[in-house]
Order: structure tokens, then sequence, then C-alpha cells
């Protein structure tokens, strides 16, 4: 079974061309990555990444399978939105920072729009 940590890996692995960057950039090691990755190699029956000393190249259907990867996490990500936010309206105190000089032509129409006490 494909996990998400494994495409999560591949994604990483994908922007930056790198094995030792892209476990960095995910917090692991960099074995772990690349043993993440042969295993879904292994069970895609397929090679998504030509190893190269001090680069990492997708190959065809590699970047075909990153592509598609990145939909499903797109669509785990909006899922675990979806049952954290699960029919709650967003609530909360909203904190908006102006640039002074944006100020004097923000601040009027924030105020008659949403009725908001802003402090200058």
């Amino acid at each position: 079974m494909i996990t998400l940590r494994q495409l999560r890996y591949l994604d990483a692995v994908s922007r930056h061309r790198h094995f030792g960057r892209a476990a960095e950039a995910c917090f692991v090691s960099q074995p772990a990555l690349s043993m993440q990755i042969r295993d879904l190699e292994k069970q895609l029956d397929v090679e998504l990444i030509e190893r190269r000393p001090g680069e990492a190249a997708l190959t065809d259907i590699g970047v075909e399978v990153a592509q598609r990867g990145e939909q499903v996490l797109a669509a785990a990500r909006d899922l675990v939105d979806f049952a954290r936010h699960r029919g709650r309206l967003l609530t909360g105190r909203l904190k908006l920072g102006i640039i002074p000089s944006w100020r004097p032509t923000c601040c009027p129409k924030f105020c008659r729009f949403c009725k908001l006490a802003i402090r200058i």
C-alpha cells in the first residue's frame, strides 16, 4: 500500500532534486527517505528517480507519479481541514497589520465596511 509519507518524500525529492536536501526538508535522515522511496518504487514496480552523484532526477514516469501524488496530498490536506473545521464558521480575533503609508487609505474603508474598531 502506498503511503502519504512516501508521496511526501517523493514530492520533496522532486522539488529539491537532491536526497539530502529533501530529507532535511522532511526532517528525516537521508537513509530513511531513500528507503521509503525505494519501497515506493518496489510497490509500483517502476524506477521513479535516476540517482546520480550529488543529484536526483525524476524519470518520465517519476514526473507523472509525482504530479499525481501532489493531487493526492492536496486532497488529504483538504480532508484534514474539512474534518477539523466541520461546519464551524471561522471564529476568533482577526489582527490586521497595515504599513503607515496605507493607513489613511485603508483604515476608513475597513471601519465603514466591517464596523471594526481599528487602533491607529
